[in-house]
Protein backbone atom coordinates (compact mmCIF):
# COMPACT_ATOMS: atom_id res chain seq x y z
CA UNK A 1 0.00 0.00 0.00
CA UNK A 2 0.96 3.67 -0.74
CA UNK A 3 1.70 4.54 2.94
CA UNK A 4 1.46 8.38 2.33
CA UNK A 5 1.65 8.61 6.44
CA UNK A 6 4.10 6.80 6.57
CA UNK A 7 6.10 10.38 5.85
CA UNK A 8 10.04 10.07 6.29
CA UNK A 9 11.22 12.89 8.39
CA UNK A 10 14.64 13.64 9.07
CA UNK A 11 14.18 14.64 12.90
CA UNK A 12 14.94 11.47 15.34
CA UNK A 13 11.49 10.54 16.64
CA UNK A 14 11.46 11.01 20.22
CA UNK A 15 10.77 7.47 22.66
CA UNK A 16 9.60 7.80 25.74
CA UNK A 17 10.94 5.54 28.72
CA UNK A 18 13.24 3.76 26.52
CA UNK A 19 17.20 3.79 27.57
CA UNK A 20 18.43 4.13 23.87
CA UNK A 21 17.76 6.18 21.15
CA UNK A 22 16.52 5.54 17.48
CA UNK A 23 18.82 6.03 14.50
CA UNK A 24 17.89 5.73 11.19
CA UNK A 25 19.53 3.43 8.85
CA UNK A 26 20.49 6.47 6.49
CA UNK A 27 22.25 8.79 9.25
CA UNK A 28 25.80 9.68 10.31
CA UNK A 29 25.06 7.62 13.46
CA UNK A 30 24.17 4.39 11.43
CA UNK A 31 28.06 4.69 9.80
CA UNK A 32 29.66 2.95 12.45
CA UNK A 33 27.80 -0.05 13.28
CA UNK A 34 30.33 -2.45 14.22
CA UNK A 35 29.42 -5.67 16.46
CA UNK A 36 31.39 -4.05 19.46
CA UNK A 37 33.55 -5.85 22.12
CA UNK A 38 30.54 -7.86 23.54
CA UNK A 39 29.26 -8.91 20.12
CA UNK A 40 32.92 -9.83 19.12
CA UNK A 41 33.05 -11.47 22.58
CA UNK A 42 30.27 -13.73 21.62
CA UNK A 43 31.01 -15.06 18.40
CA UNK A 44 34.83 -15.88 20.03
CA UNK A 45 33.36 -17.77 22.14
CA UNK A 46 31.13 -19.88 19.94
CA UNK A 47 33.83 -20.70 17.61
CA UNK A 48 36.56 -21.61 19.91
CA UNK A 49 34.02 -24.27 21.60
CA UNK A 50 32.84 -25.18 18.25
CA UNK A 51 36.63 -26.00 17.48
CA UNK A 52 37.64 -27.09 20.72
CA UNK A 53 35.11 -30.07 21.39
CA UNK A 54 34.16 -33.27 19.10
CA UNK A 55 31.20 -32.55 17.06
CA UNK A 56 28.41 -35.51 18.65
CA UNK A 57 26.84 -35.83 14.71
CA UNK A 58 26.05 -32.66 14.38
CA UNK A 59 24.10 -31.49 11.66
CA UNK A 60 24.27 -28.07 10.37
CA UNK A 61 22.12 -26.12 8.75
CA UNK A 62 21.27 -22.20 8.04
CA UNK A 63 20.09 -19.51 4.95
CA UNK A 64 22.56 -16.97 3.39
CA UNK A 65 20.47 -14.07 1.46
CA UNK A 66 21.97 -11.12 -0.24
CA UNK A 67 19.87 -8.56 -1.37
CA UNK A 68 21.17 -5.44 -3.25
CA UNK A 69 18.94 -2.68 -3.97
CA UNK A 70 20.03 0.80 -6.09
CA UNK A 71 17.02 3.68 -5.45
CA UNK A 72 16.88 7.18 -7.23
CA UNK A 73 14.55 9.91 -6.30
CA UNK A 74 13.52 12.65 -8.75
CA UNK A 75 15.79 15.08 -7.85
CA UNK A 76 18.75 12.81 -8.53
CA UNK A 77 20.02 11.61 -5.33
CA UNK A 78 20.86 7.69 -5.49
CA UNK A 79 21.59 4.93 -2.82
CA UNK A 80 23.19 1.82 -3.98
CA UNK A 81 22.86 -0.59 -0.56
CA UNK A 82 24.27 -4.54 -0.43
CA UNK A 83 22.77 -6.28 2.64
CA UNK A 84 24.17 -9.55 3.23
CA UNK A 85 22.25 -11.83 6.02
CA UNK A 86 23.12 -15.22 7.58
CA UNK A 87 21.72 -17.69 9.96
CA UNK A 88 23.58 -20.26 11.33
CA UNK A 89 22.41 -23.30 13.78
CA UNK A 90 24.03 -26.46 14.38
CA UNK A 91 22.20 -29.14 16.48
CA UNK A 92 24.20 -31.72 19.01
CA UNK A 93 27.57 -30.10 18.90
CA UNK A 94 29.79 -30.41 22.38
CA UNK A 95 26.79 -32.92 24.26
CA UNK A 96 23.74 -34.12 22.13
CA UNK A 97 21.68 -31.76 24.29
CA UNK A 98 23.32 -28.54 23.12
CA UNK A 99 23.08 -26.73 19.80
CA UNK A 100 24.21 -23.21 18.63
CA UNK A 101 22.37 -20.51 16.98
CA UNK A 102 23.48 -17.24 15.25
CA UNK A 103 22.18 -14.46 12.88
CA UNK A 104 23.99 -11.80 11.75
CA UNK A 105 24.17 -9.07 8.95
CA UNK A 106 26.83 -7.14 6.98
CA UNK A 107 25.83 -4.58 4.89
CA UNK A 108 27.67 -1.38 2.88
CA UNK A 109 26.23 1.35 1.13
CA UNK A 110 28.10 2.20 -1.67
CA UNK A 111 27.43 5.50 -2.20
CA UNK A 112 27.81 6.75 1.55
CA UNK A 113 31.06 4.48 1.30
CA UNK A 114 29.97 2.86 5.19
CA UNK A 115 29.77 -0.90 6.00
CA UNK A 116 27.64 -1.85 8.41
CA UNK A 117 27.82 -5.23 10.55
CA UNK A 118 25.45 -6.52 13.03
CA UNK A 119 25.45 -9.56 15.36
CA UNK A 120 21.47 -9.97 16.47
CA UNK A 121 22.31 -13.25 18.18
CA UNK A 122 24.65 -15.92 19.10
CA UNK A 123 23.70 -18.14 21.87
CA UNK A 124 24.40 -22.06 22.94
CA UNK A 125 21.69 -23.86 24.23
CA UNK A 126 20.99 -26.62 26.05
CA UNK A 127 17.76 -28.15 25.55
CA UNK A 128 16.62 -31.37 27.46
CA UNK A 129 13.70 -33.77 26.11
CA UNK A 130 10.71 -32.21 25.44
CA UNK A 131 12.35 -28.52 26.55
CA UNK A 132 11.93 -29.63 30.31
CA UNK A 133 15.08 -27.23 30.46
CA UNK A 134 16.12 -24.88 28.48
CA UNK A 135 19.55 -22.69 28.71
CA UNK A 136 20.51 -20.00 26.34
CA UNK A 137 24.08 -18.61 26.78
CA UNK A 138 25.35 -15.67 24.68
CA UNK A 139 23.31 -13.02 22.71
CA UNK A 140 19.92 -14.57 22.36
CA UNK A 141 16.43 -12.95 21.21
CA UNK A 142 14.18 -11.95 23.97
CA UNK A 143 10.30 -11.14 23.78
CA UNK A 144 9.05 -9.44 26.93
CA UNK A 145 6.93 -5.85 26.49
CA UNK A 146 9.28 -5.54 23.29
CA UNK A 147 11.56 -7.41 21.24
CA UNK A 148 15.14 -7.24 21.59
CA UNK A 149 18.39 -9.18 21.83
CA UNK A 150 20.34 -9.33 25.40
CA UNK A 151 24.20 -10.47 26.38
CA UNK A 152 23.12 -12.60 28.91
CA UNK A 153 21.26 -15.87 30.10
CA UNK A 154 17.56 -17.19 29.82
CA UNK A 155 16.50 -20.18 31.86
CA UNK A 156 13.30 -21.86 30.99
CA UNK A 157 11.94 -24.94 33.53
CA UNK A 158 9.04 -26.77 32.58
CA UNK A 159 8.80 -29.45 35.98
CA UNK A 160 5.90 -31.68 36.11
CA UNK A 161 2.94 -29.73 37.31
CA UNK A 162 0.69 -27.48 35.48
CA UNK A 163 2.98 -24.16 35.96
CA UNK A 164 6.58 -23.78 34.59
CA UNK A 165 9.31 -20.87 35.25
CA UNK A 166 11.32 -18.72 32.90
CA UNK A 167 13.96 -16.42 34.47
CA UNK A 168 16.61 -14.16 31.84
CA UNK A 169 18.88 -11.51 32.71
CA UNK A 170 21.51 -9.34 31.16
CA UNK A 171 22.75 -6.35 28.61
CA UNK A 172 20.06 -5.38 26.13
CA UNK A 173 21.48 -4.27 23.20
CA UNK A 174 19.71 -2.78 19.74
CA UNK A 175 18.25 -4.58 17.22
CA UNK A 176 17.24 -4.07 13.78
CA UNK A 177 13.79 -3.21 13.81
CA UNK A 178 12.89 -3.20 10.26
CA UNK A 179 14.44 -5.65 7.39
CA UNK A 180 13.88 -3.38 4.77
CA UNK A 181 17.28 -0.90 4.04
CA UNK A 182 15.24 2.63 2.89
CA UNK A 183 13.08 2.63 5.89
CA UNK A 184 14.57 0.56 8.98
CA UNK A 185 15.38 2.11 12.27
CA UNK A 186 17.87 1.00 15.11
CA UNK A 187 16.86 0.81 18.37
CA UNK A 188 20.46 1.12 20.77
CA UNK A 189 20.50 0.20 24.20
CA UNK A 190 23.20 0.23 26.82
CA UNK A 191 21.75 -0.73 29.93
CA UNK A 192 20.32 -4.31 31.54
CA UNK A 193 17.32 -5.69 31.77
CA UNK A 194 15.98 -9.06 33.87
CA UNK A 195 12.65 -10.58 34.54
CA UNK A 196 10.66 -13.76 34.67
CA UNK A 197 8.05 -15.17 34.10
CA UNK A 198 5.64 -17.86 35.44
CA UNK A 199 3.18 -19.89 32.31
CA UNK A 200 0.64 -21.86 32.14
CA UNK A 201 1.51 -25.61 30.70
CA UNK A 202 0.04 -28.81 29.93
CA UNK A 203 -3.79 -27.63 30.19
CA UNK A 204 -5.18 -28.28 26.28
CA UNK A 205 -6.49 -24.97 24.45
CA UNK A 206 -5.90 -22.95 27.65
CA UNK A 207 -3.09 -20.08 27.88
CA UNK A 208 -2.09 -17.77 30.96
CA UNK A 209 1.57 -16.24 32.17
CA UNK A 210 2.26 -13.44 34.38
CA UNK A 211 5.04 -12.02 34.23
CA UNK A 212 7.77 -9.39 35.67
CA UNK A 213 10.80 -6.75 33.61
CA UNK A 214 12.86 -4.30 34.54
CA UNK A 215 15.09 -2.53 32.20
CA UNK A 216 17.69 0.15 33.45
CA UNK A 217 21.38 1.36 34.16
CA UNK A 218 22.13 2.00 37.47
CA UNK A 219 19.71 3.56 40.04
CA UNK A 220 18.01 4.72 36.75
CA UNK A 221 15.23 2.82 35.29
CA UNK A 222 14.11 2.64 31.92
CA UNK A 223 11.00 0.84 31.67
CA UNK A 224 9.55 -1.63 34.85
CA UNK A 225 6.75 -3.63 33.85
CA UNK A 226 4.31 -6.16 35.02
CA UNK A 227 2.94 -8.47 32.33
CA UNK A 228 -0.19 -10.82 32.02
CA UNK A 229 -1.90 -12.44 30.21
CA UNK A 230 -4.76 -15.50 29.13
CA UNK A 231 -6.24 -17.21 26.17
CA UNK A 232 -8.59 -20.20 25.63
CA UNK A 233 -9.93 -22.07 22.53
CA UNK A 234 -13.15 -23.28 21.62
CA UNK A 235 -14.52 -25.85 19.72
CA UNK A 236 -18.33 -26.88 18.55
CA UNK A 237 -20.47 -27.87 15.86
CA UNK A 238 -23.15 -24.95 15.27
CA UNK A 239 -25.98 -25.91 12.34
CA UNK A 240 -23.97 -29.18 11.65
CA UNK A 241 -20.97 -27.15 10.91
CA UNK A 242 -17.96 -27.01 12.80
CA UNK A 243 -16.96 -23.76 14.92
CA UNK A 244 -13.86 -22.86 16.12
CA UNK A 245 -12.96 -20.40 18.64
CA UNK A 246 -9.78 -18.59 20.41
CA UNK A 247 -9.63 -15.98 22.53
CA UNK A 248 -6.90 -13.96 23.32
CA UNK A 249 -5.59 -11.04 26.53
CA UNK A 250 -3.10 -9.65 27.64
CA UNK A 251 -1.61 -6.59 29.30
CA UNK A 252 1.35 -4.63 30.35
CA UNK A 253 1.03 -2.37 33.62
CA UNK A 254 3.82 0.20 34.55
CA UNK A 255 4.21 1.53 37.48
CA UNK A 256 6.37 4.69 37.33
CA UNK A 257 3.62 5.91 34.79
CA UNK A 258 0.69 4.24 37.27
CA UNK A 259 -0.45 3.23 33.68
CA UNK A 260 -1.21 0.41 31.45
CA UNK A 261 1.70 0.88 28.92
CA UNK A 262 0.02 -1.62 26.19
CA UNK A 263 -2.99 -3.73 26.60
CA UNK A 264 -4.10 -6.41 23.89
CA UNK A 265 -7.61 -8.64 22.85
CA UNK A 266 -7.51 -10.75 20.29
CA UNK A 267 -11.16 -13.17 19.10
CA UNK A 268 -10.40 -15.53 15.58
CA UNK A 269 -13.14 -17.49 14.59
CA UNK A 270 -13.68 -20.18 11.71
CA UNK A 271 -17.06 -21.66 10.60
CA UNK A 272 -16.93 -24.30 8.13
CA UNK A 273 -14.13 -23.69 7.46
CA UNK A 274 -15.12 -21.29 4.71
CA UNK A 275 -15.62 -18.24 7.27
CA UNK A 276 -12.77 -16.60 9.02
CA UNK A 277 -12.88 -13.34 11.49
CA UNK A 278 -10.30 -11.78 13.33
CA UNK A 279 -10.86 -9.04 15.48
CA UNK A 280 -7.94 -7.39 17.42
CA UNK A 281 -7.86 -4.35 19.90
CA UNK A 282 -4.94 -2.72 21.39
CA UNK A 283 -3.50 0.08 23.10
CA UNK A 284 -0.14 1.31 23.29
CA UNK A 285 2.69 3.35 22.81
CA UNK A 286 3.77 3.61 18.81
CA UNK A 287 7.08 4.76 19.81
CA UNK A 288 8.29 1.77 22.02
CA UNK A 289 6.07 -1.02 20.17
CA UNK A 290 6.96 -0.84 16.35
CA UNK A 291 4.53 -3.18 16.13
CA UNK A 292 4.32 -5.33 12.80
CA UNK A 293 2.06 -4.58 10.31
CA UNK A 294 0.57 -1.54 11.92
CA UNK A 295 -0.56 1.38 9.54
CA UNK A 296 -1.37 5.17 10.36
CA UNK A 297 2.59 6.17 11.39
CA UNK A 298 2.04 9.31 12.57
CA UNK A 299 4.11 9.55 15.92
CA UNK A 300 6.17 12.32 14.77
CA UNK A 301 2.82 14.34 15.28
CA UNK A 302 1.71 12.54 18.44
CA UNK A 303 2.82 11.98 22.24
CA UNK A 304 3.17 8.35 20.68
CA UNK A 305 -0.05 6.90 22.49
CA UNK A 306 -2.16 4.97 19.86
CA UNK A 307 -5.67 3.11 20.26
CA UNK A 308 -5.88 0.57 17.52
CA UNK A 309 -9.03 -1.96 16.16
CA UNK A 310 -9.52 -3.82 13.52
CA UNK A 311 -11.33 -6.61 12.17
CA UNK A 312 -10.91 -8.82 8.89
CA UNK A 313 -13.77 -10.74 7.35
CA UNK A 314 -12.27 -13.86 4.71
CA UNK A 315 -15.03 -15.44 2.82
CA UNK A 316 -14.14 -18.45 0.62
CA UNK A 317 -16.74 -18.77 -2.19
CA UNK A 318 -15.05 -22.23 -3.37
CA UNK A 319 -11.69 -23.90 -3.07
CA UNK A 320 -10.14 -21.39 -5.49
CA UNK A 321 -11.49 -17.84 -4.81
CA UNK A 322 -12.18 -15.88 -1.44
CA UNK A 323 -13.73 -12.25 -1.06
CA UNK A 324 -12.63 -10.58 2.26
CA UNK A 325 -13.13 -6.48 3.69
CA UNK A 326 -11.18 -4.96 6.53
CA UNK A 327 -11.12 -1.94 8.35
CA UNK A 328 -8.77 -0.40 10.54
CA UNK A 329 -9.68 2.51 13.52
CA UNK A 330 -7.00 4.51 15.03
CA UNK A 331 -6.64 7.34 17.50
CA UNK A 332 -3.32 8.86 18.23
CA UNK A 333 -2.94 11.13 21.29
CA UNK A 334 -2.08 14.56 20.72
CA UNK A 335 0.60 16.88 22.38
CA UNK A 336 -2.59 18.85 23.57
CA UNK A 337 -4.40 16.05 25.03
CA UNK A 338 -7.01 15.63 22.59
CA UNK A 339 -7.17 12.45 19.91
CA UNK A 340 -7.28 12.48 16.33
CA UNK A 341 -8.29 9.21 14.03
CA UNK A 342 -7.47 7.46 11.17
CA UNK A 343 -9.55 5.08 9.62
CA UNK A 344 -8.50 2.67 6.73
CA UNK A 345 -11.61 0.30 4.76
CA UNK A 346 -10.36 -2.08 2.09
CA UNK A 347 -12.07 -4.85 0.91
CA UNK A 348 -10.92 -7.16 -1.93
CA UNK A 349 -10.80 -10.73 -3.92
CA UNK A 350 -8.29 -12.97 -3.58
CA UNK A 351 -7.74 -16.31 -6.17
CA UNK A 352 -5.27 -18.84 -5.35
CA UNK A 353 -5.07 -20.71 -8.73
CA UNK A 354 -1.47 -22.54 -7.70
CA UNK A 355 -2.60 -25.87 -8.75
CA UNK A 356 -4.57 -25.91 -12.05
CA UNK A 357 -2.77 -22.36 -13.33
CA UNK A 358 0.46 -21.82 -11.01
CA UNK A 359 -1.53 -18.61 -10.60
CA UNK A 360 -2.87 -16.13 -7.47
CA UNK A 361 -3.77 -13.08 -7.30
CA UNK A 362 -5.59 -10.43 -5.07
CA UNK A 363 -7.37 -7.34 -6.22
CA UNK A 364 -8.45 -4.62 -3.94
CA UNK A 365 -9.85 -0.88 -2.96
CA UNK A 366 -9.30 0.93 -0.23
CA UNK A 367 -10.45 4.13 1.47
CA UNK A 368 -8.29 5.96 4.13
CA UNK A 369 -9.53 9.47 5.92
CA UNK A 370 -7.56 11.10 8.79
CA UNK A 371 -6.40 14.94 10.35
CA UNK A 372 -3.57 14.62 7.83
CA UNK A 373 -5.39 13.29 4.25
CA UNK A 374 -7.84 11.62 2.42
CA UNK A 375 -6.81 9.02 -0.19
CA UNK A 376 -9.16 6.30 -2.07
CA UNK A 377 -7.07 3.53 -3.81
CA UNK A 378 -6.71 0.15 -5.47
CA UNK A 379 -4.14 -2.38 -5.42
CA UNK A 380 -3.49 -5.59 -7.32
CA UNK A 381 -0.93 -8.09 -7.17
CA UNK A 382 -0.48 -10.98 -9.42
CA UNK A 383 2.08 -14.23 -9.06
CA UNK A 384 2.46 -16.58 -11.57
CA UNK A 385 4.48 -19.80 -12.23
CA UNK A 386 4.69 -21.07 -15.47
CA UNK A 387 7.39 -23.11 -15.12
CA UNK A 388 8.40 -25.10 -11.74
CA UNK A 389 11.78 -23.02 -11.91
CA UNK A 390 10.55 -19.62 -12.71
CA UNK A 391 7.92 -17.15 -10.66
CA UNK A 392 6.97 -13.80 -12.39
CA UNK A 393 5.46 -11.09 -9.82
CA UNK A 394 3.88 -7.80 -10.43
CA UNK A 395 2.16 -5.25 -8.71
CA UNK A 396 -0.13 -1.69 -9.51
CA UNK A 397 -1.32 1.01 -7.11
CA UNK A 398 -2.81 4.11 -8.09
CA UNK A 399 -4.43 6.61 -4.99
CA UNK A 400 -6.25 9.83 -5.50
CA UNK A 401 -4.77 12.08 -2.67
CA UNK A 402 -6.47 15.30 -0.96
CA UNK A 403 -4.82 17.18 1.53
CA UNK A 404 -5.66 20.59 3.25
CA UNK A 405 -3.34 22.04 0.91
CA UNK A 406 -3.41 20.03 -2.15
CA UNK A 407 -6.23 18.25 -4.21
CA UNK A 408 -6.86 15.57 -6.37
CA UNK A 409 -3.26 14.38 -6.30
CA UNK A 410 -2.47 10.96 -8.04
CA UNK A 411 0.49 8.76 -6.42
CA UNK A 412 0.93 5.44 -7.91
CA UNK A 413 3.41 2.46 -7.75
CA UNK A 414 4.51 -0.23 -10.35
CA UNK A 415 6.56 -3.06 -9.64
CA UNK A 416 7.54 -6.31 -10.58
CA UNK A 417 10.00 -9.32 -10.12
CA UNK A 418 11.23 -12.09 -11.63
CA UNK A 419 12.75 -14.75 -9.97
CA UNK A 420 14.30 -18.61 -10.60
CA UNK A 421 14.67 -21.32 -8.57
CA UNK A 422 16.73 -23.99 -10.28
CA UNK A 423 16.58 -25.94 -6.91
CA UNK A 424 14.41 -26.18 -3.87
CA UNK A 425 17.23 -24.27 -1.66
CA UNK A 426 18.44 -21.63 -4.39
CA UNK A 427 16.46 -18.71 -5.63
CA UNK A 428 17.61 -15.61 -7.59
CA UNK A 429 15.30 -12.67 -8.37
CA UNK A 430 16.13 -9.48 -10.20
CA UNK A 431 13.41 -6.70 -9.47
CA UNK A 432 12.02 -3.33 -9.93
CA UNK A 433 9.83 -0.72 -8.87
CA UNK A 434 8.51 2.92 -9.96
CA UNK A 435 6.98 4.71 -7.23
CA UNK A 436 5.65 8.28 -8.00
CA UNK A 437 3.85 9.92 -4.97
CA UNK A 438 3.75 14.01 -5.54
CA UNK A 439 3.31 14.68 -1.54
CA UNK A 440 6.60 12.67 -0.77
CA UNK A 441 9.41 11.26 -2.41
CA UNK A 442 9.13 9.84 -6.05
CA UNK A 443 11.67 6.90 -6.95
CA UNK A 444 12.91 4.59 -9.04
CA UNK A 445 14.27 1.30 -7.12
CA UNK A 446 15.95 -1.47 -8.98
CA UNK A 447 17.74 -4.73 -7.32
CA UNK A 448 18.35 -8.65 -6.84
CA UNK A 449 17.74 -11.06 -4.34
CA UNK A 450 19.71 -14.66 -3.76
CA UNK A 451 18.20 -17.06 -0.91
CA UNK A 452 20.41 -19.93 -0.45
CA UNK A 453 19.30 -22.89 2.34
CA UNK A 454 22.05 -24.99 3.03
CA UNK A 455 22.49 -28.13 5.70
CA UNK A 456 24.84 -31.27 6.29
CA UNK A 457 26.17 -32.90 8.63
CA UNK A 458 29.10 -32.93 10.69
CA UNK A 459 31.32 -34.62 13.31
CA UNK A 460 30.23 -38.41 14.32
CA UNK A 461 27.18 -40.02 14.23
CA UNK A 462 25.59 -41.80 17.07
CA UNK A 463 25.78 -45.45 17.85
CA UNK A 464 22.05 -46.57 18.27
CA UNK A 465 20.09 -45.59 21.26
CA UNK A 466 22.86 -42.83 21.72
CA UNK A 467 21.66 -39.08 21.84
CA UNK A 468 18.11 -37.43 22.16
Amino acid sequence: MILLWQKNNPTKPKRKNNPGKIVRGDGPEAADRSPGPGAITVVAVLLMLAQACPLFGAEVSGKFSSLFQSRENKDGDRESVLDNYLSLDADRILHPAVSMHAYGKYGHDFDANFSDTSLYYGYLEYRTHEGRADIKLGRFPLSTHRFLTVDGMNVSLKPDGPVGVAVFGGASKYLDLDPDRFKRLFSTSEGTIYGGRLFLQGVEGTRAYAGYSREGSGDTVYQELFSGGAGRDFQAILLGKELKISADGSADYNPDRAAMEKMSARLFTSFDKKLRVLLEADLYDVQNEFPEGRELVLSILSDGRERRTFYTVFYDLNPNVAIYQSSVFTSLKMPDGGWQTGTILKGGVSGNFIEPMGLDLDLGIYRFESFIADATGISSRIRWRPHNKWILEGGLEAVSIDTPSHHDQTATTISGEVGYRPKPTLKAALFVEQSDNPEFRSDFRTGMRLDYDFSFPAGRNFPAGEGR
